[in-house]
């Protein structure tokens, strides 16, 4: 069902309750069509058709390069930029947005095509990764001044793909701290227009900057087991501090927040597979070099979510447990060896981290029930799933142990739901909400 109709229904409800005018009616309608983003056939077709014409024109300028003087080859790729940007505002103005967007698409190409090629003339191959982000940033300038959705996902997947031959250049060696200004940038933007295909794409661009980071950090000074609680650390205090940005109405933030709570979520409950004999003896690490990275994020974690309670924005219960399974995390490296007997790994341990990544599932769920963040809440049940798969596949085996298993899940599972509802209802009915999803 379309935008549209189910708009109209809702209108037919609204009119028969006496909420909206029905003389209205209509041009609310005509205004929501107007406002439309969804995909449609043309606008589809028209990109499509823009990606074809730069494929053609890359390749019958490639297939005569070498007959051409270089003149001509740089007049003819800056005639069909000059072109295709002309024509695409054009038909903007003439109110054909998806002819002029995947114009503009075209344009953009065609900018990185002369790019290329003028690099490949003038013998500039070493500069290739600067080219790539300069065609980024014209990518990020021409979906400013259209404005245009589609052209700023182009240049956010530009935008990644110099990130990432700028990592793997084996001329370079360390952090690419230049993608964090861009992808700023490019975030801003993508905010601005509401763009939730480039503000997902930023996100997973942020959390492969954000694991390079932390690899480049701890290959030099930490162990196995603390350079994973650190970096589980690092992805939940990233998460929490664009849960901020959400909480402030900033589009966008709700989005990145979650897929970095995600990753926060399934790092952690991957943490408690080096809980057994070996992986402790090859993880052995000294505090010290622990708390380098793991310190830090612990602390912006505190502080991200003392602040998020104070704010209102988090309640006493999800506040407590976010922060008890971060203080696991952080401390587990030095408690695993303190509680583990030489031919293995402690129950008592494995127990507590288990309890711990439980707390801040329900944390989670909590946190989405008062908000009414249907992301926050399901990635908190998904990980009190994965959890309770992975108890089960470390304690039972036969089959009646299977059904007493899932006797004591199903059971759990009610009470959580009765101890949501009873929560719930103690709750007052004016409670501040935050943005949840709609970023």
């Amino acid at each position: 069902m379309s935008y549209k109709t189910r708009l109209g229904r809702d209108l037919d409800h609204w009119i028969g309750q006496g909420w909206v005018d029905a003389a209205h009616r209509d041009d609310i309608l005509a205004d929501a069509a107007r406002r439309s983003t969804s995909w449609s056939t043309t606008g589809a077709l028209a990109i499509l058709g823009a990606a074809l014409l730069a494929m053609s024109a890359l390749t019958f300028v490639a297939a005569n390069w070498d007959a051409m003087p270089r003149l001509i080859r740089f007049g003819l790729l800056v005639s069909a930029l000059l072109v295709s940007m002309l024509a695409a505002g054009r038909a903007l103005d003439r109110g054909a947005p998806a002819l002029g967007h995947a114009l503009a698409i075209l344009g953009v190409a065609l900018f990185g095509a002369a790019i290329m090629l003028t690099a490949q003339t003038f013998n500039m191959t070493s500069f290739r990764n600067t080219a790539v982000l300069i065609w980024a940033l014209a990518g990020l300038v021409t979906a400013l001044a259209i404005p245009s959705r589609p052209v700023l996902i182009l240049a956010t997947l530009l935008g990644a793909l110099w990130a990432g031959l700028e990592i793997f250049n084996p001329l370079f060696d360390g952090v690419v701290w230049l993608y964090l200004p861009l992808w700023l940038a490019t975030f801003a933007l993508a905010s601005r227009l509401g763009s939730r295909v480039a503000l997902n794409l930023l996100a997973l661009g942020l959390g492969l900057w954000v694991t390079h980071l932390v690899y480049q950090y701890e290959a030099r000074v930490l162990a196995s087991l603390a350079s994973h609680a650190g970096t589980c650390l690092v992805f939940g205090a990233v998460a929490l501090a664009f849960a901020v940005l959400r909480d402030r109405k900033i589009t966008g933030g709700g989005i990145v927040s979650a897929w970095f709570a995600v990753a926060t979520v399934f790092l952690t409950l991957a943490l408690q597979f080096h809980l057994d004999g070996d992986s402790i003896r090859d993880d052995a690490v000294s505090p010290t070099a622990d708390l380098a990275l793991a310190g830090p994020a612990f602390a912006a974690v505190l502080g991200l979510a003392v602040w998020r309670r104070i704010g209102g924005q988090a309640g006493n219960a999800a506040t407590a447990g976010f922060l008890g399974a971060g203080l696991i995390v952080l401390l587990i490296p030095w408690l695993t060896p303190a509680f583990t007997p030489a031919d293995g790994v402690s129950l008592l341990l494995r127990v507590t981290l288990g309890a711990l990544f439980y707390s801040g599932s329900v944390a989670l769920i909590l946190q989405g029930n008062r908000d009414g963040a249907r992301a926050t809440g399901a990635i908190g049940i998904c990980a009190f799933i994965a959890q309770t798969l992975y108890v089960y596949a470390e304690t039972f085996g036969d089959l009646l142990d299977t059904a007493f298993f899932f006797l004591l899940g199903g059971l759990l599972l009610f009470a959580l739901s009765y101890g949501l509802f009873r929560w719930r209802r103690r709750q007052p009915a004016d409670a501040p909400a935050s943005e949840g999803d709609a970023s």
